[in-house]
């Protein structure tokens, strides 16, 4: 019997973010803030225990389910690594808004995230629309997993990786880059940035209330992971990469339109997609070379 547990690079990557924030909130207290050093690091204790409880689960059964569970299930904690950020990004800077408020600025020689809304607004249908081309983001994740994993089950695992160390690569800016973003800085709270009616809207501000803080603004997470799906497309899906790029555009232009980035936001994350995307396939085929096995067997 081998004296190690199986792991998958996907496993790999979420124990590192576990021990590498764990480690800078135990080092740097001040970063902390609203919440607990003990409480941050517990959660990651028993987000630790869960995967290791799957783990030897996995190595006792067999369970082919938990062969697929193991490699697209880390992907669903970006809901809780996301909104964590913000009660541990203080180290170093506490208020960057006012330079990405310069830069745009600088860049269009006006505010857009302010003025979009304002000439826009006022049309019912277009304010549904930016709010539902906001939230068409998570609908793309959902696209590209199911997609392979009717096509090819391999290939899901390797794009659940590539977009998982993709978002903690974004994550890791908003730790120590921490920007609020129009909503929260200028406009104070996302219900007072655009006009609150229609269920579009009713829905984005419910998902915004149990998962959303005035944090992540630069670079643009949604924008990054957007631009890696339709690399992703792109490469391995061509047709729907024709499909899927004009909900790209338009969340492009939702999030500037409710407020969530500044158009600087949004040029970071989508020039900041490549980079991580090509350093995440080379850490996939690290990891897995290391692994000296096909990320399907146990």
């Amino acid at each position: 019997m081998k004296r190690y547990l199986p792991i998958y690079p996907i496993e790999i990557i979420t124990f590192i973010w576990i021990i590498c924030t764990g480690l800078f909130i135990l080092v740097f207290p001040s970063s902390v803030r609203e919440t607990t050093q003990v409480h941050l690091l517990l959660m990651r204790g028993i987000i630790s225990l869960g995967f290791v409880a799957i783990m030897l689960l996995h190595r006792v059964t067999e369970w082919q389910f938990l062969t697929y569970f193991r490699q697209l299930a880390p992907i669903l904690l970006i809901t809780y690594w996301y909104p964590e950020t913000y009660y541990y990004n203080q180290l170093f800077f506490k208020d960057i808004d006012k330079f990405l408020i310069a830069s745009d600025q600088w860049i269009c020689g006006c505010q857009p995230s302010m003025l979009f809304s304002e000439v826009w607004a006022p049309a019912a249908w277009f304010n549904e629309l930016m709010n539902f081309a906001y939230m068409s983001f998570y609908l793309a994740l959902a696209l590209v997993h199911l997609y392979f994993l009717k096509v090819e089950i391999e290939k899901a695992f390797f794009i659940s990786f590539v977009l998982l160390s993709s978002f903690l690569l974004f994550y890791m800016f908003y730790i120590f880059f921490p920007a609020e973003g129009p909503q929260f800085y200028i406009c104070k709270h996302p219900m007072v940035a655009i006009p609150n009616c229609g269920p579009m809207r009713d829905l984005l501000m419910w998902l915004q209330s149990e998962g959303e803080r005035p944090t992540g603004a630069i670079p643009s997470s949604h924008i990054g992971l957007m631009v890696t799906y339709m690399i992703l497309f792109w490469k391995h899906a061509r047709k729907l990469f024709y499909w899927i790029l004009p909900f790209s555009i338009l969340l492009a232009l939702s999030t500037v339109y409710i407020k969530a980035h500044y158009v600087v936001d949004v040029i970071t994350g989508a020039a900041l997609a490549f980079p991580f995307y090509f350093y995440s396939v080379w850490l996939w085929n690290k990891l897995s070379s290391r692994l000296q096995a096909s990320p399907r067997t146990l």
